[in-house]
């Protein structure tokens, strides 16, 4: 199943009253495990993917990872990029496979913060790629009562409105606690109720593991679409092994991952069914364009040109391309078979139509092809295409693929029953936003 554009999954959410989950992978131990949820309850899942500090190597390790997943998947799936904290680190993200990026931005002044969202925005939408923002809130400490509490400002409606019109971006993050003092707290829906009306784009919560179902129920009433749990796997991961070194402290690594996929399966899935999303698949694959790359191929002949001059034609082609937002890759090469009309090509790869369009129109495309090829080629083809791929049949996944819990539960909200990829029946439940109070 191919990966689906990101933008269109949460409006497809947004639209119909429930949410997507999106699991942070900080190991690539829990791929395969929350796409085993995904694939059991039949829901659309997000995989998000965040730069370690320092170690560029395994985030592009993780990333392709992640994509090649993805593409194979028998659910929908999106690929968000966790760290985009300004335009170049967007950029990177998106060349190595991300359909969705997060602005990280620092906490700043708020004419600050919206510069630099809207810089992030920018670079993501010249590639297609939607962008989620966050209206960070500032903190105050009252000891008055001898004990140190936070009094949380959160943005008002007229902020979250004037932030999303100043800064373009396709979701917001939002948070629905007042933090009182001793650490009780309360929701303010009627806040979350206004801000809904007055966007009316989707929303994004910290699926926070304490929070009880019909919380979520009226959090996707109120607009949230997508359900970001940062922490889940992580932590369920840490349970398990340390479960397994108190019966064996002794075992090797593979003993200490005993049953690990399945228990975080296990504790994802039930998520899913909570919050609507089970049982779209079908639905969204249809609804939904697929996520494509597009490849931009340029055939041409040099017959004036010898070799050096040539691979140094090519080299400065392939530099000066991708450098380009939203190239992920140039390739350059010659003809295997020597009676060939066009003796040489260059292949770019780039990350959708949107990055292809504003790919042909770009000063370093054009100053390349009209000043540097046009003059020393004979002749030259060059067009876009789409880029699917046959993937091969490959093994099923070594732990337990079977369905976690029965498909055919019935929905909390007694919603009929939607047919999964299979032919299955699976819950499908949604949430009606028309009727919230």
């Amino acid at each position: 199943m191919p990966l689906v554009d990101m933008k269109d999954m949460l409006a497809h959410a947004y639209e119909n009253g429930y949410a997507v989950g999106a699991f942070d992978l900080a190991e690539l131990d829990f791929l395969p495990a929350v796409l085993t949820a995904a694939e059991s309850a039949r829901a659309p899942v997000i995989l998000r993917v965040a730069k370690p500090r320092s170690q560029d190597s395994v985030f592009a390790w993780a990333m392709a990872a992640v994509e090649a997943a993805g593409a194979r998947a028998a659910v929908p799936v999106a690929v968000q990029c966790g760290e985009g904290a300004d335009a170049d680190s967007v950029l990177h993200g998106v060349r190595l496979g991300a359909n969705g990026v997060v602005a990280s931005v620092l906490q700043e002044s708020l004419f600050r913060h919206i510069d630099r969202t809207r810089a992030i925005v920018d670079a993501a939408h010249a590639c297609g790629v939607p962008v989620e923002g966050e209206l960070a809130y500032v903190p105050d400490t009252d000891a008055r009562d001898g004990h140190a509490s936070r009094t949380i400002q959160y943005a008002t409606v007229a902020e979250a409105r004037g932030f999303v019109e100043r800064t373009k971006v396709d979701f917001l993050v939002v948070s629905v606690a007042m933090v009182r003092g001793r650490g009780k707290s309360r929701f303010d829906w009627g806040r979350l109720k206004e801000i809904n009306a007055a966007l009316g784009i989707p929303l994004v919560m910290a699926g926070e593991m304490g929070l009880a179902d019909e919380h979520y129920r009226r959090l996707i009433m109120l607009g949230v679409a997508k359900i970001s749990c940062s922490v889940v796997p992580d932590a369920l991961a840490g349970e398990r092994l340390r479960a397994n070194a108190r019966r064996d402290r002794h075992a090797p690594y593979s003993a200490l991952k005993e049953g690990l996929h399945e228990m975080i399966a296990a504790q994802i899935e039930p998520r899913m069914r909570a919050w609507g999303s089970a049982g779209r698949a079908a639905e969204v694959l249809d609804r939904c364009r697929p996520w494509t790359n597009i490849l931009h191929i340029v055939v041409y002949d040099t017959p004036r040109l010898d070799a050096q001059a040539l691979r140094a034609l090519m080299t400065e082609g392939q530099r000066l391309l991708s450098g380009i937002p939203g190239v992920r890759s140039v390739q350059a090469g010659s003809v295997a078979d020597e009676g060939g009309r066009y003796r040489h090509c260059l292949l770019t790869r780039l990350a959708s139509v949107v990055a292809a369009d504003a790919f042909r129109r770009h000063p370093a495309y054009t100053g390349f092809m009209d000043r540097r090829l046009a003059p020393v080629v004979s002749d030259r083809i060059e067009g876009d295409y789409h880029v699917t791929e046959a993937i091969p049949e490959i093994a099923p996944r070594a732990f337990s693929s079977a369905p976690v819990s029965d498909r055919a539960r019935p929905s909390r909200d007694g919603a009929e029953h939607g047919q999964g990829l299979d032919g299955a029946c699976v819950p499908r439940t949604g949430i009606n936003r028309g009727k919230c109070s």
